[in-house]
């Protein structure tokens, strides 16, 4: 009996100071001269009251959907609002550019960046994700976690293209460089919207770190198909790059076929990249099959490289496949009449 009242004087110590390390969790503090508290998460909003440099706020854990851009001593920042509560239980929107937590943490900022963006629930995803980067250990996990990101990257992208524009300055990206590991931020033109490629020189490190060799090929051949920097684009190797949205078919350089074949190494060796694989052989078939795809190299090239295709049929292609190949071959044979513009080379 002693001893039970001994545990619960100890929970009635401890209760306060978890309370306390909960509350301290949710303070931030005014980190400029001075910032406004605004009744909604705009610049135009009414002014509640004026937030003095080191005042005391209750970060009530919600986030604006978009960022807004503020010129302060010849810079300018780009951050999120942040829904906090005064001392004096007001409560109201903050820029966070203007704030730091009590408790300093590296990437809060950032955080909240991914809320403003993606959601809770995307960047908590996305947080477990940099987690299972710590213990790779075989094949297996990476294959899980090169799934895992690339579906990330293909859903964060897909939120980005559905944004609205609203009309003011345009939302610097750059910060996307640290959303997922292994890809990189570029703009794709004037105006456009942001993209993540991956960069497969980080991936097959990380894969030649593994037990395993199911990841050091699939890694290999997403290599093989992006030679010049290793880094993934809109113009593989077997496309010819005529400006900064449109390309041509390099078929006729050996370039399919080469891909075929690497491809087919992968497969060999078991199936735990067999989706992300048949993905590039399709993209591969469809710059030979699309009906608006040119062609750089001339009719009789094209003929040839199709014809050690058929020849030797890599063992990535199905029947039906090589059916529809041997059918393009046909009109490549007449491409004139048939509507397939091919020797772009020449400028005829």
């Amino acid at each position: 009996m002693p001893h039970l009242n001994r545990k619960i004087l100890l929970l009635l110590f401890l209760l306060p100071f978890c309370k306390n390390k909960q509350s301290l969790e949710n303070q931030i503090i005014v980190s400029v001269e001075q910032a406004s508290l605004r009744a909604e998460p705009s610049e135009k909003s009414q002014e509640i009251v004026l937030l003095r440099k080191g005042q005391y706020l209750t970060d009530l854990g919600e986030v604006s959907q978009s960022e807004s851009q503020t010129a302060v001593g010849g810079h300018v920042y780009q951050t999120p609002w942040i829904k906090v509560q005064t001392a004096g239980n007001q409560t109201g929107w903050v820029l966070a550019w203007a704030l730091r937590p009590f408790e300093r943490q590296q990437d809060w900022l950032f955080q909240k960046r991914l809320v403003c963006y993606f959601g809770k629930n995307l960047a908590i995803r996305r947080n477990e994700l940099l987690r299972q980067f710590e213990d790779l250990g075989a094949d297996e996990r990476v294959s899980d976690v090169w799934r895992e990101s690339d579906l990330l990257r293909d859903t964060f992208l897909s939120i980005l293209s559905r944004r609205p524009e609203t009309g003011g300055p345009q939302p610097q990206f750059e910060w996307l460089n640290e959303v997922l590991p292994g890809f990189l931020y570029q703009k794709m033109g004037e105006g456009s919207r942001p993209y993540l490629f991956a960069d497969f020189i980080f991936w097959q490190q990380k894969a030649l770190e593994t037990k395993g060799i199911q990841d050091d090929a699939f890694f290999q051949t997403c290599l093989a198909a992006f030679p010049n920097d290793s880094i993934e684009s809109f113009f593989p190797v077997w496309k010819f790059q005529l400006s900064d949205v449109e390309s041509a078919s390099q078929l006729g350089t050996g370039q399919h076929l080469k891909m075929f074949q690497q491809i087919d190494q992968s497969m060999t060796l078991g199936s735990l990249f067999a989706t992300p694989l048949e993905i590039l052989k399709e993209q591969i078939l469809e710059d030979i099959f699309e009906k608006d795809v040119r062609y750089w190299q001339s009719g009789e090239k094209i003929l040839a490289e199709i014809g050690q295709i058929l020849a030797a049929p890599p063992k990535c292609l199905h029947a039906r496949e090589l059916e529809a190949l041997a059918i393009r071959q046909k009109m490549f044979e007449e491409p004139v009449k048939n509507g397939v513009v091919v020797n772009l080379r020449s400028g005829e």
